[in-house]
């Protein structure tokens, strides 16, 4: 094989090995940003909160490849999650829960007149009424 083919063949190679090296230090070893523990509702000193990893790796496979990431999760439950319900995990996941969590109530949360806010969508009428 001549020099150049196999000098570009480590180039690629090195190269993979480096960003996969990056990815795994990141994930497992760097120490929580303030945006992840606010999102992950810890404390001001807590260098790793629980559930910083499995953000983090959630936060990636949407980044990446979210339609492939949503299809593995479906695949893996053997179809018992639809791949838009795995989707939405995925993301809800990467957010952190608490940024769930405040979503949730922003949307329950009463109106400025005081009458509860109800989501756009179907409205049910008794029969008979």
């Amino acid at each position: 094989m001549p020099l150049t083919l196999r000098l570009i063949f480590h180039s690629v190679r090195s190269a993979w090995a480096a960003a996969l090296i990056a990815l795994t230090a990141w994930v497992g070893l760097a120490s929580a940003t303030p945006e992840e523990r606010s999102a992950l509702g810890a404390q001001v000193g807590s260098e790793r909160p629980t559930g910083l990893v499995q953000m983090r790796i959630a936060r990636a496979m949407v980044h990446f490849a979210p339609d492939r990431a949503a299809q593995m999760v479906s695949d893996a439950s053997k179809g018992e999650i639809s791949p838009e319900l795995a989707g939405m995990l995925l993301r809800d996941m990467a957010k952190g829960p608490v940024a769930g969590q405040a979503a949730f109530d922003e949307m329950s949360m009463p109106a400025s007149d005081g009458s509860p806010q109800r989501p756009d969508g179907a409205k049910f009428i008794r029969p008979g009424n």
